[in-house]
């Protein structure tokens, strides 16, 4: 799954889940895909990105 939105301390996913960012294993950042145990598996690639807020390409 994907991470589409965060709002602390709760991260929303496109599979329409809402984790708390303390469950989340690494840095989220929107645009991270997530596993089944919520270890981050891809982060976004732009260095742009502020405390995972990107901006609308």
């Amino acid at each position: 799954m994907k991470i589409e939105f965060i709002h602390y301390p709760f991260v929303f996913t496109d599979a329409g889940t809402r984790h708390n960012i303390s469950e989340i294993k690494g840095t989220p950042r929107v645009g991270a895909m997530l596993d089944e145990d919520l270890n981050v598996m891809f982060n976004a690639e732009d260095s742009d990105c502020v405390s995972g807020v990107c901006p609308i390409k």
